[in-house]
C-alpha cells in the first residue's frame, strides 16, 4: 500500500533565482551559468487522516512520516553525484501545509539537477494487516523531477535511432528494440567515443516513445544499459580494480558514478559481492536509478 498524489497534496517544484519569483520546474533550465545559485520551492498539504486509510491502519493510528529531498548532479542524463537536502519527521495534527524551501549553490551544480522528494514511514507500526506497510524507512510516496541545465555540461547520451534491419541485417540484434555497442574491458577508454546506445527505428512505437522522452521507457531501456555496463565491469577483475582510478569522462567513471547512486556506501567489492548473491536486487537497484522523473 503507498499514498496517492490526492493524499500526499504535492504539486510541483518552483525553480528560479534566489529573491526573484519561481516558476513550475520544467525538463531544461534555460540561461543557468555556473555563478548562477538555484532556489527550490515545494508545497506539501497531507491528508494524515486519509493517509492512515489509505495505508490500511486503524483509525486513530499515531502515523509518523518522514520528508526526504535528495538532490543530484553530474553530467550526462543521469546525476553524479546524489547528497541529502531535506530531512523532516511529521505526525499529525497538521495545521498548515508543510513548504520545503531550499537553496542551491551553484558550485555543487553541473549539467544536470535532479531532485527527488520522497514520504518515507518514520517509525515501525505494529498491524496484523499484510498489506500495511511496517517498516521504518518504507517508501509510501516519490517525485522525481531531472532538468538539463543549459550550457551545464554535456547532457546526451551518445544514442542513435536506426533501422536495425539496414544496419544489422542477419545479425541477432535485428530485432530488438535497443542495442548497446560497447567495448567491454576498457574502462578508461572515453565514455562518449567508446559507447553507443541505437534505438530500433522498425519498432515505430518504441521509437516514438523514445524520442518523446516517455519516462517509463527511457527508465526501461537506459537502466538496462546501467546493468550491462555495471555487469561487465564487475564480472572482470581487472577492470574492477581500477574503476575508482578512471579519470572524469572516462566509462569505468561513469559506471563508478551509477554504482554510487544504486549502493551508497558500499565498497566496490561489496556490490560484486550483491551482485552474485541477489542478482535481482542489483538489477532492480540500477534501474530504480535509471529512474529520469517526467521529461516531457
Amino acid at each position: 500500500m503507498t499514498l496517492s498524489d490526492d493524499v500526499v497534496g504535492f504539486d510541483q517544484w518552483l525553480i528560479g533565482d534566489p529573491g526573484d519569483p519561481l516558476f513550475p520546474i520544467s525538463m531544461q533550465l534555460e540561461a543557468w551559468d555556473y555563478a548562477r545559485d538555484l532556489q527550490l520551492d515545494a508545497r506539501l498539504d497531507l491528508d494524515f487522516e486519509a493517509a492512515v486509510k489509505a495505508l490500511g491502519m486503524p483509525d486513530g493510528e499515531n502515523l509518523k512520516l518522514a520528508i526526504v529531498v535528495n538532490i543530484g548532479t553530474g553530467s550526462g542524463r543521469f546525476a553524479r553525484r546524489m547528497q541529502s537536502a531535506f530531512k523532516k519527521v511529521i505526525e499529525a495534527p497538521i495545521e498548515e501545509p508543510l513548504i520545503i524551501s531550499l537553496p542551491v549553490d551553484s558550485c555543487n551544480l553541473s549539467g544536470r539537477l535532479l531532485v527527488r522528494l520522497e514520504i518515507l514511514l518514520a517509525e515501525d507500526i505494529a498491524t496484523d494487516n499484510p498489506l500495511t506497510p511496517r517498516i521504518a524507512g518504507s517508501r509510501l510516496w516519490s517525485d522525481t523531477s531531472n532538468v538539463h541545465l543549459e550550457d551545464g555540461g554535456d547532457a546526451r547520451f551518445p544514442m542513435e535511432v536506426l533501422s536495425f534491419k539496414q544496419a544489422f541485417q542477419g545479425q541477432r540484434q535485428v530485432d530488438s528494440p535497443w542495442y548497446l555497442h560497447m567495448r567491454p574491458g576498457s574502462p578508461e577508454a572515453d565514455f562518449t567515443g567508446s559507447v553507443r546506445l541505437y534505438v530500433n527505428a522498425d519498432h515505430e512505437i518504441f521509437a516514438e516513445r523514445v524520442s518523446k522522452g516517455d519516462p517509463v521507457t527511457l527508465q526501461t531501456m537506459l537502466g538496462d544499459v546501467m546493468i550491462q555496463m555495471c555487469r561487465s565491469a564487475l564480472e572482470d577483475e581487472e577492470a574492477r580494480d581500477t574503476l575508482n582510478d578512471c579519470e572524469e569522462g572516462s566509462v569505468g567513471s561513469q559506471i563508478t558514478g551509477w554504482l554510487e547512486l544504486a549502493f551508497p556506501n558500499m565498497s566496490i567489492e561489496d556490490i560484486h559481492g550483491l551482485m552474485t548473491a541477489t542478482p535481482s536486487a542489483f538489477h532492480a537497484s540500477l534501474l530504480s536509478t535509471a529512474d529520469m522523473g517526467d521529461t516531457e
